[in-house]
């Protein structure tokens, strides 16, 4: 929630995934948490940590419900051994909110405060071998938002697809960067792309609509 200083973000995202390894890995937030949870993960740089908590199919976790029958988000990540069932739907959003995460993180398709409506699309994708591949479509106001990515071997393969009237916004590391190629050739290489360099050092890609074709290599260690 941005309460932290900026100095201290770091270490307080190491300590937040130390607290997941001390407990084995698995979920220990409620329903004001979750949310946040695998957001905050990928923001300070430890997006495998939340495809771990995301994939994991240990109580508790959205995996265990998945393997116990659930169709829906249940209330209580128990919610198969509670008997009384008051205080136990089995169709509720709040764990839920991890569909969110989903969409923002894993397909990167993100909508733009200071240009609502998808007229500007901010992409921020996580590719992750455990995952191996994801297909995500938004039928925004514009038309059609695809981000369509695989992974093989070390690279992810991605397709994206911004519509007309709408632009496709990627802001990117010096070393998230050099990971992106477009047709073959970096992304500075490429004549149809403008490019900003932050204040933060990031340098802002603007992707005019139609369809694009990335390859992005990926640490063998993810």
């Amino acid at each position: 929630m941005h309460l932290v200083p900026d100095s201290l973000r770091a270490a307080a995202a190491d300590r937040l995934v130390q607290k997941l390894e001390e407990n084995g890995w698995r979920l220990g937030t409620g329903f004001l948490g979750t949310p946040y949870l695998l957001a905050v993960l990928a923001d300070t740089g430890h997006a495998d940590v939340a495809y771990r908590l995301l994939l994991s199919t240990e109580y508790p976790s959205w995996g265990y419900l998945v393997t116990h029958g659930a169709t829906t988000m249940w209330e209580r990540w128990n919610g198969d051994k509670m008997r009384d069932p008051s205080m136990n739907s089995y169709n509720h959003y709040a764990y839920g909110a991890v569909a969110d995460w989903i969409y923002r993180y894993a397909a990167g398709v993100d909508a733009d405060a200071a240009d609502a409506g998808f007229h500007t699309v901010r992409l921020h994708p996580n590719f992750d071998p455990k995952l191996g591949s994801l297909h995500f479509m938004y039928d925004s106001p514009y038309g059609a938002i695809l981000s369509s990515w695989a992974v093989h071997g070390s690279a992810a393969m991605w397709d994206l697809n911004i519509p007309p009237n709408a632009r496709g916004e990627l802001a990117l590391t010096g070393d998230q960067e050099k990971q992106f190629t477009l047709n073959g050739a970096p992304l500075s290489q490429n004549r149809q792309l403008h490019s900003v360099t932050g204040s933060g050092g990031e340098t802002s890609y603007e992707i005019p609509s139609g369809t694009w074709h990335f390859t992005v290599a990926i640490h063998a260690g993810q």
